[in-house]
């Protein structure tokens, strides 16, 4: 197996606990999410989730022109240290999609895709950048589903996810630890009829 640019679990571990306590102070909620979380052993992006304590905590710690920060945008914030082979990316959301937002992008994408966003689909609920809403009253457009208009002010919203066990319990499937998620496209060929 090629590591090709990923590094080693333990070294990700400590960029991790690293950033972490950059950004605990300015958080209501934060994790490590991605292949660290499932603890897989090269990585190539350290990732996290985080509800910020208000709308300008991020911009207060990673102001513009913070070194490395490449991308800047209110729900990511992505920043790249090519000399010392290090990705990161803060996923930022909100309190109440926190739980699944965490199971997202702790993935794997395969997991992500297959496991969870094939049964909210199945349950009648879509994926907009405002969390979970019913496909009845959204409209697909490319890969991205949006509120009718009429449905704008008064969506059908699903229970809060403060936690990824809210989420599951949501989506009726058992909770997995992280390390039980890094699915990959030939083992949901082999056990799981689409």
């Amino acid at each position: 197996m090629s590591t090709g640019d990923k590094m080693p679990l333990a070294k990700a571990k400590v960029i991790a606990d690293r950033f972490m306590k950059l950004i605990d102070p300015v958080c209501l909620m934060s994790s490590v999410a991605g292949s660290v979380r499932r603890e897989v052993p090269f990585v190539h992006d350290v990732e996290f989730v985080a509800v910020p304590g208000d709308e300008f905590s991020f911009e207060t710690i990673f102001p513009e022109g913070y070194p490395g920060l490449v991308t800047n945008g209110p729900r990511l914030k992505k920043f790249k240290y090519p000399e010392s082979n290090i990705n990161i990316e803060l996923y930022v959301t909100q309190k109440h999609d926190y739980g699944r937002i965490l199971a997202i992008r702790t993935g794997s994408s395969a997991y992500s895709h297959s496991k969870l966003a094939i049964t909210w689909n199945r349950l009648g609920w879509c994926g907009t950048v405002d969390g979970l809403r019913r496909k009845k009253e959204c409209d697909h457009k490319g890969s991205t589903w949006k509120i009718k208009p009429e449905f704008k002010l008064n969506p059908t919203k699903p229970p809060d996810f403060e936690s990824e066990e809210a989420f599951f319990e949501f989506l009726e499937i058992p909770w997995e630890h992280p390390v039980k998620r890094s699915w990959v496209s030939n083992f949901i060929e082999n056990n799981y009829k689409l």
